[in-house]
């Protein structure tokens, strides 16, 4: 009974620590009233790397692959060995972030205390790549093999490869330009550089209209300008007049709760990086 209470109460300690950690607090929070521009309509554009199938060395099944894809609104899984689809596309793969960065820990953790809870409760997962805390915003890759492949399907499956994560192209379909990843929720941002939407970010801007948009509550968005933490924000929608020269990077985040200027359970949603702001 000794051994018993000793694991059930190690349990409780490591779930609660899994959960409420990690904690950010910030001295001062700052409000930005959403002013939603008139823009035109632009679809989504979702994109996967680092996906194997049989084709790329792997073990799943492209057909597979190509459902998954499909259920989630995934337009584009990038990095195969031959165009097998209009969504299964070849095309490299650039440096960005796999399920090895998150570490052994980190993934036996979350098994442990969080995807096998929700499991038995049939609750929705979380995805695993919450738990990231980047440094450098690069994009996110879906590169966890699948170890057997049978006509009923896949283990691991490719829902559970995939998760709930992609990465935004930027500025469209049409141009990809760059990515930024995205994890467990929806997410969407334009920029507005007069006289142009959503410019290419490869030069200076001489200002800009950054208008985000997360989905659900509980988001906190924090803004680095120049490697610096310029801004914290605690809301879901946020309209930044970008005017003052610098590098802007934005870090989004969701939380368990709040208390006392301290956020706990923070897990990371998304980024943007490298729009550099240099008035004439």
């Amino acid at each position: 009974m000794k051994v018993i209470r000793w694991l059930l109460s190690f349990y409780i300690f490591g779930y609660l620590f899994y959960h409420l950690t990690p904690v950010f607090y910030a001295v001062h929070v700052n409000y930005a009233p959403p002013k939603p521009a008139p823009l035109p309509y632009q679809k989504t554009c979702k994109v996967v790397f680092g996906v194997k199938t049989a084709l790329d060395r792997g073990v799943g099944r492209p057909g597979s692959l190509e459902r998954t894809l499909e259920e989630k609104g995934i337009t584009f899984s990038f990095g195969h060995s031959i165009d097998y689809s209009p969504r299964i596309k070849k095309g490299n793969v650039p440096e960005g972030y796999g399920y090895r960065d998150l570490g052994r820990l980190t993934l036996f953790s979350y098994f442990i205390f969080a995807y096998i809870p929700e499991l038995i409760t049939f609750s929705e997962r979380e995805d695993p790549y919450g738990l990231l805390n980047p440094r450098d915003c690069k994009p996110i890759l879906s590169d966890l093999p699948v170890l057997v492949s049978t006509p009923l399907g896949e283990l691991p499956s490719y829902s559970f490869v995939l998760g709930k994560r992609w990465n935004l192209a930027y500025p469209d379909c049409d141009s990809m330009l760059s990515f930024y990843p995205v994890v467990g929720r929806e997410f969407s941002f334009s920029i507005y550089s007069p006289p142009k939407l959503n410019p290419p970010l490869d030069a200076p801007l001489p200002k800009a209209q950054l208008n985000l948009k997360v989905e659900g509550k509980k988001v906190l968005m924090l803004v680095y300008r120049d490697g610096k933490l310029s801004e914290i924000y605690d809301q879901p929608l946020l309209t930044l007049n970008l005017e003052e020269e610098g590098s802007y990077q934005l870090k989004v985040y969701s939380y368990k709760f709040k208390a006392f200027g301290s956020y706990f359970g923070l897990r990371f949603v998304g980024c943007l990086s490298e729009i550099r702001v240099k008035p004439f």
